[in-house]
């Protein structure tokens, strides 16, 4: 018990300590600028005070997300302060069953130095974007559910009964269901596996019990969610917003799409993305030899299934063909694998305190010069398209505002205003496949229903021309901020509502 709370506090130190510089929700910096972040926190913030997902306000992601950002959002409603203890909480959990992994091979005394090797990489991902993202949030689930899998494959554990682990693996599952599905890949490979293995050995009462608990599991986490949207007559919102539109309407270009071209498509992702995650990619390829090579890893004969897990986990991922830079991260929880070879190795003698000593500044100096994020650290607020026109729009009693075309760009957030509109932002969806979205944004500034209106554009289009319809008739351009996102520069502006 004394040596967990001492790994428990080590973990929480150091994930504090190099997501104070890694992620864009630290304090470090002016603000979050990613707009999925931005999107999810006005969902959350929509839903602590009264506001029914997708009945009153239309985004794309699960519910339990939401209640993820409402819960940050309560702890600091303008910041992404409580997204960032947040995300302090999730590395510290996933380090915490790191420990937990190397000590079913008996190696817990390498796991101090071990974890600045896991958390360095993790942290210097090109797909650690900005912070907050789902695939990040979810990682303390991968690691537990990794720890459940090596715990069944070791000395053939998975013969045994092992009702509470499967239960929770269902509770998992529940949760990434109502979160983002397309993560559940590697859960998919994990029953598959293990299904596999009990009906080998014709083990059907425990196959039948494995899936008794799952479904148990899976029902504690959506029965609550079922009867709040129930209650509030959301169910059908929660289907056609939640599970139709992205099923059938985000990917509908790439539903057209033949076999071979699918798989294809799949294989440059893969290389695309293992040639932007280098580092990554050579700790994978390191932690794959550990895993053949260590018959404590993974038994004689069960090999297979780590592969299997990697394979399960990447093609439910990108099944779809999109491949947003923050996707691949959901392939980051196998740097655990690489965590069990360095601990494997045959350290110098020296007490384990002196190496992180020694160690911890290299690697925190390595995420602070690699991290995609750390060029934003000491931007100031004022030179911000958010905070300037905040400062404009709060000199008005209750403002209100369109944030038009694109995803939110965190005006919502850094004002402290609920949307007026279902449709807040434009999701990134094709015209064709919903036209909703963009209709009802049209039709806000047709009939004038916000104060104002803000667009974001390439920095040279003529913002007095741009095309957009009634824009021009109804309001009328009272600032212009020229600011760099995601390497693109663009021109933010605030447009008012005519008199």
């Amino acid at each position: 018990m004394k040596n967990n709370r001492k790994v428990i506090i080590y973990s929480l130190c150091i994930s504090f300590l190099f997501l104070w510089i890694a992620t864009k929700s630290s304090p470090l910096y002016p603000m979050n600028d990613w707009v999925d972040a931005n999107a999810f926190f006005t969902m959350g913030k929509g839903l602590m005070n009264g506001m029914v997902p997708y009945r009153d306000l239309f985004e794309q992601k699960g519910p339990i997300l939401y209640v993820v950002y409402g819960i940050g959002y309560l702890i600091s409603n303008r910041t992404f302060l409580g997204i960032f203890l947040i995300e302090v909480l999730a590395f510290t959990i996933f380090l915490y069953f790191f420990y937990k992994i190397l000590k079913l091979y008996g190696k817990e005394e390498h796991f101090y130095l071990s974890s600045l090797f896991v958390i360095a990489i993790l942290l210097t991902m090109p797909s650690f974007v900005h912070g907050g993202s789902v695939e990040e949030l979810m990682l303390p689930f991968y690691a537990i559910s990794i720890y459940h899998f090596l715990k069944l494959m070791n000395q053939d554990s998975y013969l045994q009964k092992n009702d509470f682990l499967f239960y929770t693996e269902g509770i998992l599952v529940g949760i990434l269901l109502w979160t983002k599905y397309i993560l559940l890949g590697f859960w998919i490979g994990f029953v598959l596996i293990i299904s596999f293995l009990l009906l080998k050995k014709k083990k059907w009462n425990l196959f039948l019990r494995m899936g008794v608990c799952y479904f148990l599991g899976l029902l504690t986490v959506s029965i609550p969610i079922l009867l709040y949207f129930g209650v509030h007559g959301a169910l059908k919102d929660l289907w056609e917003d939640y599970f139709y539109l992205n099923i059938f309407l985000y990917p509908a270009q790439e539903l057209t799409v033949s076999l071979f071209e699918r798989i294809q498509k799949l294989g440059e992702i893969l290389v695309t993305n293992g040639k932007k995650s280098a580092l990554y990619s050579f700790s994978l390829v390191v932690g794959m030899i550990g895993v053949l090579k260590d018959k404590r890893v993974l038994l004689k004969g069960k090999k297979i299934s780590f592969f299997i897990l990697l394979f399960s986990t990447f093609l439910f991922n990108f099944i779809g063909l999109k491949n947003y830079a923050y996707y691949f991260y959901v392939m980051a929880s196998f740097t655990i694998f690489f965590g069990i070879f360095v601990a494997h190795l045959s350290i110098p003698k020296l007490p384990t305190r002196y190496w992180v000593i020694l160690l911890f500044p290299f690697f925190w100096g390595m995420v602070y010069l690699v991290s995609p994020n750390t060029y934003f650290i000491g931007t100031k607020k004022e030179s911000l398209a958010q905070f300037r026109f905040a400062e404009i729009m709060s000199a008005y009693e209750n403002p209100t505002v369109l944030n038009y075309g694109k995803l939110d760009g965190g005006f919502y957030t850094v004002l402290g205003i609920l949307p007026t509109e279902k449709y807040f932002e434009k999701i990134n969806i094709k015209y064709e496949a919903y036209p909703e979205n963009k209709d009802a944004q049209d039709l806000a500034i047709k009939e004038k229903h916000t104060q104002f209106v803000i667009l974001r554009m390439k920095e040279y289009i003529n913002e007095n021309t741009i095309s957009v319809p009634y824009l021009h008739e109804n309001y009328e351009v009272i600032d212009v901020v020229y600011q760099v996102y995601e390497n693109i520069h663009f021109k933010y502006v605030l447009y008012q509502m005519r008199e």
